[in-house]
C-alpha cells in the first residue's frame, strides 16, 4: 500500500499535499527509519495544527446573559436541607430524610432556561425551582415556600404554596423537564419531551429575584440532574441549558471521529492490502496504521473524558460502526485500550454505559421496545470484546451501574397499554354474558403483548455473553465468568441484607426494586439453562451437589446451615467430612472456617467500639473523592452505619470489604462446578429478593377480586332498588349507579394491569421455570439427605426456597395459571409431600428456622384439598412417622404449628367447624380488619379421614406418650386461656376508667393469639374426643380418670368465664376493638359443647337410670359445673336487667350458611337435658366445713393425700395432675419420694435412684413409676 493512499483516505488529499517535502506517489513505506518517523511526526503535528485552528477562546466562566453561577452547574451541597446521599459528580442524590432539599449553584434572572430530572423511584418529589430567599426544611420544600414552584407527578399536582391538579403521573426512569421564561414570567414543565402544559403564571420576578432549579424528595427517593453535563435528552426549542455545551470540543471530536472511522475502514481492508506488501519493508503497513490511530487517539483521549463528548459523539460513533461491521468495534476498542490513558478509558465507557442505563430505563411508548433492545445490542457489542466486557464486569456493571437495570423489563406506557387491551375482561360469578363476550379480544391482547417482548431474548444474550468461560489466562487472568460469578454473589447478598428488618441490618442498604428483581431472576435462570444444556447436556441431571456445602467452593458466609453452626458441623462431622473431601480439603476448610471466625469477631469489635468507628468513617471519608458534606453525613451517621459502606452506595469501592477476599481463580473454570455456583446464586436470589414481586403482583389480583365482589353486589342492590319508584329510591339508584361507574373504571384500569400480568410475569412460561427449579431444589435436597450427616451442611435458604416456590405456585401464580396445566403436578406434590413427612422432625436439621420452614410447608399442604391428597398419597409408614411426631409432647417445642396442622386435619367434622371464617365475624357490620397475623386466617376446610385415622392409631397404640402428649396439650390450654382471660381482665379494667387511656396494638394481638391458640387446642381435643374417646373414658387405661378430671375441669372454668354475663369476656366483646375482632362466644363455646358432646355421646344413647353414667358424672361432680353455663349457648339467660345485653345462641347461627344445624342444635338441647336429668340424680356434695380439711391447691376437694418426706397434703386429684408434671413437691419443692393416703395407704412411691425432671416430658416418661 502507498504512503500517500493512506494519508489521502483517512486525512482526505489536501492534508497529504501540506505535508513538508512529501514523499512522491510512486514511494511506499520501504524507506528509512528516520524518513518514516518525520512523515508520523508531521501527521502528528499537522493533526494537533488543525485542531488548534478550529479552536477559539475557551472562557473559563459563563457570562450568558441572565445567568449568574460557575461554570459548572451542580447541586450545592452547602444549601442542603435534610440528609442526602450525594454522588461524587454532585448530580445524582438520594434522600435519607422525610422531606430533603436541595438546589443547584445557578441561578436565572432573565431568558428562558430549562434543566432536566431523571427519576430514580416514583414516589413523592417535588421538582422546579426557587429562590435563595426560600427558607426550607424538613416539612417544607420547593412550592411549599413562597416564591418556590414545583409539580409532583407521584400526587398529579403543582405547588406554590396552594397546590392544585396538574400534569400526569410519572414512573421511575421518566425524563422530567422543567423550563421557567424569566421574559413571560412563566413556569412549564415536561415529561419524556410532552408538554404538560404551563404550571405557573405571573410568577415573582424583579430586582433581587433569582431562581434555582430545586428539588425536594422524599425519604429514599433519588433522581439524577442533568443542568448540560451531558445533552439534554428533550431540548426544547428556544430554551438554553445551565450549563453550555462544550462547542470547541464537540467540533474538535466531530474532525478526529471521522478520521477515525476512516482510519477503521483502512483496517478492515488490511488482510488484502497485507498481500502487496514487500518483504523488505522497514515498517509494516498494520504498524504504520497503527501509528496513524496513535496520532489521532492521543488527541481523542482528552476529548472522550468529558461526559458530553462521550455521550454525544462516543455513543453515536459505537452505534454506527456496530450496523457497518462489528469487527471495526473490535479494532476500535483495541486501539482505545493501547493508546489512551486508563483514567479516560474509565470516564469514556462510565459515561456510555451510564447513559445506556438511561436510555433503558425510560418508559417504552411502543411495544417492541425499540430503544431497549437498541441499547442492549450496543451494550452486548460491547461487551463482546474481551478487555472491555472484563472492565465493565469488574468496575462497573456491579458497582457504578447496577447491571439488573438492564435485566429489566418495564410495562409499556399507559397510552400504549390502554391502545393494546382495548377491550376489557374479568371473571365474573355468577357469569356476566356482557363481560364474558370480551374474552377473546382480552386473551388476544395478552398474546400480543406477550410475543412481542422480544427484549427479553436479548437480555438473554447479554448475560451468555457476559458468562463466557473461554477468555481468561492460567497464568494471569480470570474468566468473565469467575467474575461475574464474584460480582453476582456480592450483588446477591447485599439485597439479602437489605431484605431484613432495619433492626437487623448493620445500615440502610440499598435494595434492588422488587420488579427488577423477579425480571433478573427469570433471565438468569433461562441463561443457566441454555448454557447447560450447551456445556454439560441434557442427559446430566442439575441438582447441586452435597460437596459443593461443605468444600468451601461456594461463598456462603453469613448464611446459616440446617445443621446448625459452621464451626459445629465441622468439628462434630469431621469423619464424613475427611472421607468426603480429603484431608487438604478438610484443613482448607477448617483455615477458612477460622478466619469468618476472626471476622465475625471483628465485625461485633467494630459494633462495640462507636468512637473509633466515627473515626474510622472520617478517615475514610477523607481519602475519598466525596465533597465535605457528605463527609460531615457520614459523622452524624456514624453509630448506626460505616463509612466505608455509605460510600459503595455511591459507587466508591475503596477496599471491596464487602466483597469475597479470596484470589479469583486463573483461566478457565470447570463448566458444571461454575455453572452449580451460579445456579445456587440464582437460588439465593429468589429467596433474597424475587419472591416478593410474585407475592406482591397477586396482591393486584386479589384486590381486583374484591372490586368484582362489590359491582356485582352493587349491581344486585340496584337491580332491587329499581322495583321502587319512589323519590328515595331513584336517589339510591342515581347513587348506586355512580357507584358502579367508579367501580368499572377501577376495574377497566386493573385489567389491564392484568393482562401485562398474565402474558409477562404469570406466563405459562414463567410458571414451568418455576416448577423446573422447584423439582432441581427437591432433587438437591433428596441428594444431600442421602449423604447422611452431611445433610446438614445444607444451607438453610434451600428449604425456604422450596416452600417459597410450591407458595408461589399454588397461592399467587394460581388460579391465572392453573397449576394443573403443569405436566405431573400431582406427581410433584406427591414427591414434595414425601419429603417434608420424611424429615419432619429430622434430627439433623437443627436450625431454629430450618425447622419452621418445614413445619408450616407441611401445615401450608394440611390446608388444601390438593396438596392434602399428595400427602395422603406418601407411603403409610411415612404418614404414621409424620403422625407420631405431631403427637409428641407439647413440652419444650415449638407446639402452636404442629396443633395447627392437626386442626386442619379435623376443621370440617367438629361441632360448627364448617366455616372457612368464624360467622361472627361476617355478621359484623363495617370493615373487618382481620390481623394477618392471626391463626385464624380464612381456610376452606379440608378434613382428612386418613389422618383422623392414623391419630387414632397412634394415640390407642401408646398409652404412657399419650399420657404425656394429652397432659401437655391441656398445660397449653390452661396457660393460653390464663393468659387470655388475664389481658381481658386488664383490658376491662382499663376502659372502665373515666379517662382515656391507650392500650397498644402490640398488647391486643398478643391477647387475640392466645384466644385463638386456646380455640385451636380446643379443636384438637374435640378430634381426640370424637375420634379415640376411649382415652378419657376407658376404665382399664390408668390415666383416663386423671385425663378427664383435667379436662372437664377446664372445659367447666371455660364456660363459666365465657358465658357470664357480668364477665369481663362479654364486657370486651362488645366493646368491639378492632384488633380483637376474632374474640367472640361463637368460636370458643361451639368449641367447648363440641368436646362436651363428644364425650357423652355413649352416654347419651343410654337409656335414662339411677346409674349416672361415668363421664356424665365426672362433669356433673366437677365443683366449678354450672348448667347456666350450658343454657347460656342456646340464649337461655335468666338475668335480663343487664344493660348492654347482648344475647348469644346457637339458634341465631341457623341462617342459609347453616352455620349451626338443626340437627346439632337438637344435640344441644339433647344434652342439656341429660344432664339436668342426671344433676338432680345425684345427692349434693358435702364440702368439709372446716377449712383446714380442704386441699389447698384447689380448694374444692378434702385432703386425701400426704407427700413425703416433707408431710405437705393436697387432695388426691391435685397430687395425680401435679406428678405428671414434676416431682417435686408444690409447696416447698422439695423431691417427693413416696405419696401416701390419709389412712396410710401408699399411692405413688419413686425409686431413689431416679431423678427429676421438671422441664422434660421425655424424662418424665421414662422415670415416673405410678
Amino acid at each position: 500500500m502507498y504512503l500517500k493512499e493512506l494519508v489521502t483516505n483517512v486525512f482526505g488529499s489536501p492534508f497529504f499535499d501540506e505535508i513538508n517535502n512529501p514523499v512522491s506517489c510512486n514511494e511506499s513505506l520501504d524507506k528509512d527509519h528516520s524518513e518514516i518517523q518525520r512523515i508520523i511526526n508531521q501527521i502528528e503535528q499537522r493533526v494537533g495544527q488543525i485542531l488548534f485552528e478550529a479552536k477559539n477562546e475557551n472562557n473559563l466562566v459563563d457570562d450568558r446573559e441572565g445567568r449568574l453561577g460557575p461554570k459548572l452547574v451542580r447541586l450545592d451541597t452547602s444549601t442542603h436541607h435534610g440528609l442526602f446521599i450525594v454522588s461524587s459528580d454532585r448530580l445524582s442524590v438520594n434522600s435519607q430524610s422525610n422531606f430533603s432539599t436541595m438546589r443547584a449553584n445557578t441561578g436565572v434572572y432573565r431568558g428562558k432556561w430549562m434543566y432536566e430530572v431523571q427519576l430514580g423511584s416514583k414516589g413523592v418529589m417535588q421538582l422546579g425551582w426557587g429562590t435563595a430567599q426560600c427558607k426550607f426544611n424538613q416539612e417544607s420544600g420547593v412550592g411549599d415556600i413562597v416564591n418556590s414552584y414545583a409539580y409532583d407527578g407521584n400526587r398529579v399536582r403543582k405547588w406554590n404554596v396552594s397546590t392544585h391538579k396538574y400534569g400526569e403521573p410519572w414512573l421511575s426512569g421518566d425524563i422530567i423537564g422543567c423550563a421557567i421564561d424569566m421574559d413571560n414570567g412563566s413556569i412549564s414543565f415536561y415529561r419524556n419531551g410532552k408538554n404538560l402544559g404551563v404550571a405557573f403564571e405571573r410568577i415573582t420576578m424583579g430586582p433581587g429575584i433569582l431562581y434555582f432549579p430545586t428539588v425536594s424528595l422524599a425519604f429514599t427517593e433519588n433522581i439524577t440532574t442533568n443542568f448540560g453535563t451531558t445533552p439534554m435528552r428533550y431540548p426544547i426549542e428556544g430554551y438554553q441549558i445551565l450549563q453550555q455545551r462544550p462547542a470547541v470540543e464537540i467540533q474538535n471530536a466531530q474532525i478526529l471521529f471521522e478520521w477515525l472511522e476512516r482510519l477503521l475502514k483502512e483496517y478492515k481492508n488490511l488482510d488484502d492490502l497485507i498481500k502487496f506488501c514487500k518483504e523488505d519493508q522497514i515498517i509494516s503497513i498494520r504498524a504504520f496504521m497503527a501509528c496513524v490511530a496513535r496520532c489521532i487517539l492521543k488527541q481523542i483521549g482528552p476529548l472522550v473524558a468529558v461526559p458530553y463528548i462521550a455521550q454525544d459523539i462516543f455513543v453515536p460513533f459505537v452505534k454506527k460502526i456496530i450496523k457497518i461491521d462489528n469487527d471495526m468495534l473490535f479494532t476500535c476498542l483495541d486501539l482505545m485500550w493501547t493508546f489512551l490513558e486508563k483514567h479516560e478509558m474509565k470516564v469514556c465507557l462510565e459515561t456510555a454505559v451510564t447513559y445506556l442505563s438511561s436510555v433503558f430505563r425510560q418508559v417504552s411508548v411502543v411495544l417492541k421496545y425499540p430503544d431497549q433492545c437498541a441499547v442492549l445490542v450496543l451494550l452486548n457489542n460491547l461487551c463482546q470484546h474481551t478487555r472491555t466486557r472484563h472492565y465493565l464486569l469488574q468496575f462497573i456493571l456491579f458497582d457504578k451501574v447496577k447491571f439488573a437495570n438492564f435485566i429489566h423489563v418495564k410495562p409499556v406506557d399507559d397510552d400504549c397499554l390502554n391502545n393494546i387491551v382495548n377491550t376489557i375482561w374479568w371473571e365474573t360469578s355468577p357469569i356476566d354474558s356482557l363481560i364474558e363476550s370480551n374474552k377473546v379480544h382480552y386473551t388476544k391482547a395478552c398474546d400480543e403483548i406477550k410475543f412481542c417482548v422480544t427484549v427479553e431474548s436479548l437480555q438473554v444474550e447479554l448475560l451468555k455473553t457476559l458468562l463466557i468461560n473461554t477468555d481468561g489466562d492460567a497464568t494471569s487472568t480470570p474468566t468473565s465468568r469467575t467474575i461475574f460469578l464474584r460480582k453476582f454473589r456480592r450483588f446477591v447478598k447485599e439485597n439479602l441484607i437489605s431484605s431484613r428488618s432495619e433492626f437487623l441490618q448493620p445500615m440502610p442498604m440499598h435494595q434492588t426494586p422488587l420488579p427488577i428483581t423477579l425480571c433478573c431472576f427469570h433471565r438468569l435462570l433461562v441463561t443457566f439453562r441454555v448454557l447447560w444444556n450447551d456445556e454439560i447436556g441434557l442427559t446430566n441431571p442439575v441438582y447441586t451437589p452435597c460437596r459443593s456445602f461443605c468444600d468451601s467452593s461456594i461463598n456462603y458466609s453469613g448464611i446459616d446451615r440446617i445443621g446448625g453452626v459452621l464451626s459445629h458441623l465441622n468439628k462434630a462431622f469431621q469423619n464424613d467430612l475427611l472421607q468426603l473431601l480429603g484431608s487438604d480439603h478438610l484443613q482448607l476448610q477448617q483455615e477458612t472456617v477460622t478466619a469468618e471466625a476472626e471476622n465475625t469477631q471483628l465485625t461485633a469489635n467494630a459494633f462495640a467500639a462507636g468512637n473509633t468507628r466515627v473515626a474510622a468513617a472520617a478517615a475514610a471519608a477523607a481519602e475519598s473523592p466525596v465533597i465535605s458534606v457528605f463527609a460531615r453525613m457520614i459523622n452524624v451517621n456514624s453509630v448506626n452505619v460505616g463509612g466505608s459502606s455509605l460510600l459503595e452506595r455511591i459507587g466508591y469501592f475503596p477496599y471491596h470489604s464487602r466483597e469475597d477476599g479470596t484470589p479469583m481463580q486463573l483461566g478457565p473454570q470447570d463448566s458444571a462446578m461454575s455453572l452449580i455456583e451460579l445456579l445456587d446464586g440464582i437460588i439465593l436470589f429468589y429467596h433474597a429478593a424475587a419472591k416478593k414481586q410474585i407475592a406482591k403482583v397477586a396482591n393486584i389480583r386479589d384486590v381486583m377480586s374484591e372490586y368484582i365482589i362489590a359491582i356485582s353486589e352493587t349491581k344486585n342492590r340496584l337491580d332491587l332498588v329499581k322495583n321502587f319508584n319512589d323519590r328515595i329510591s331513584q336517589d339510591i339508584q342515581l347513587q348506586l349507579l355512580k357507584t358502579i361507574e367508579i367501580f368499572n373504571k377501577k376495574l377497566t384500569e386493573q385489567a389491564r394491569h392484568m393482562a401485562w400480568v398474565r402474558a409477562v410475569v404469570y406466563s405459562e412460561e414463567k410458571q414451568q421455570r418455576l416448577v423446573w427449579l422447584l423439582k432441581t431444589i427437591l432433587t438437591t435436597l433428596e441428594k444431600a439427605s442421602e449423604n447422611g450427616n452431611l445433610f446438614s451442611f445444607v444451607p438453610e435458604f434451600y428449604l425456604e426456597v422450596l416452600a417459597d416456590l410450591l407458595n408461589s405456585l399454588k397461592n399467587h401464580i394460581h388460579p391465572t395459571v392453573p397449576m394443573d396445566r403443569i405436566a405431573g403436578f400431582k406427581e410433584m406434590l406427591q414427591e414434595i409431600a414425601q419429603f417434608l413427612c420424611d424429615h419432619f422432625q429430622d434430627t439433623r436439621i437443627v436450625n431454629a428456622n430450618s425447622k419452621d420452614t418445614l413445619i408450616l410447608t407441611l401445615a401450608g399442604f394440611a390446608s388444601n384439598s390438593m396438596t392434602l391428597e399428595a400427602l395422603e398419597s406418601v407411603s403409610r409408614d411415612s404418614r404414621m412417622k409424620m403422625v407420631s411426631n405431631l403427637l409428641r409432647s407439647y413440652e419444650n417445642r415449638a407446639w402452636a404449628q404442629s396443633n395447627w396442622i392437626l386442626v386442619r386435619f379435623w376443621q370440617g367434622n367438629g361441632f360448627a367447624f364448617r366455616y372457612d371464617k368464624s360467622p361472627h365475624i361476617a355478621k359484623k357490620v363495617g370493615p373487618k380488619i382481620l390481623n394477618q397475623e392471626s391463626l385464624a386466617q380464612p381456610i376452606k376446610p379440608c378434613p382428612s379421614s386418613v389422618f383422623q385415622d392414623h391419630i387414632k392409631q397412634v394415640l390407642l397404640s401408646n398409652n404412657q406418650a399419650t399420657t404425656l402428649f394429652l397432659n401437655s396439650l391441656l398445660n397449653q390450654l390452661n396457660w393460653a386461656f390464663s393468659e387470655f382471660i388475664g389481658m381481658i381482665q386488664e383490658i376491662h379494667n382499663v376502659s372502665s376508667r373515666p379517662e382515656r387511656v391507650f392500650i397498644e396494638s402490640r398488647q391486643l394481638k398478643i391477647c387475640a393469639t392466645c384466644f385463638d391458640l386456646a380455640v385451636s387446642l380446643l379443636r384438637v381435643l374435640e378430634m381426640i374426643a370424637s375420634i379415640a374417646p376411649n382415652v378419657f373414658t376407658d376404665s382399664s387405661l390408668p390415666s383416663s380418670e386423671n385425663l378427664l378430671a383435667r379436662l372437664c375441669q377446664l372445659l367447666c372454668q371455660i364456660l363459666n368465664r365465657t358465658s357470664m354475663q357480668t364477665s369481663s369476656f362479654q364486657h370486651v366483646v362488645l366493646l368491639d376493638i378492632p384488633d380483637l375482632q376474632t374474640v367472640d362466644h361463637f368460636p370458643i363455646l361451639t368449641a367447648v359443647v363440641g368436646i362436651l358432646l363428644a364425650l357423652l355421646k355413649e352416654d347419651m344413647l343410654i337409656s335414662e337410670s339411677d346409674q349416672v353414667p361415668k363421664v356424665t358424672k365426672a362433669i356433673i361432680t366437677e365443683p366449678s359445673f354450672q348448667m347456666t353455663s350450658l343454657y347460656f349457648v342456646l340464649g337461655d339467660v335468666k338475668n335480663t336487667k343487664i344493660k348492654n345485653l347482648k344475647p348469644f345462641s346457637f339458634l341465631n347461627y341457623k341462617d342459609q350458611h347453616l352455620h349451626v344445624t338443626e340437627a346439632e342444635i337438637d344435640l344441644v338441647k339433647k344434652m342439656i337435658r341429660h344432664l339436668d336429668y342426671y344433676r338432680t340424680q345425684l345427692p349434693l356434695a358435702e364440702t368439709p366445713c372446716n377449712d383446714d380439711d380442704l386441699c389447698t391447691i384447689c380448694y374444692a376437694y378434702p385432703i386425701t393425700a400426704i407427700f413425703k418426706p416433707c408431710n405437705h397434703t393436697s387432695c388426691h386429684a391435685c397430687i395425680d395432675r401435679h406428678l405428671l408434671n414434676s416431682r417435686n413437691c408444690f409447696f416447698c419443692k422439695a423431691s417427693i419420694t413416696q405419696v401416701v393416703s390419709t389412712e396410710g395407704k401408699v399411692l405413688h412411691e419413686f425409686s431413689s435412684e431416679t431423678s427429676i425432671q421438671v422441664s422434660s416430658s421425655e424424662s418424665t416418661e421414662d422415670s415416673m413409676q405410678p
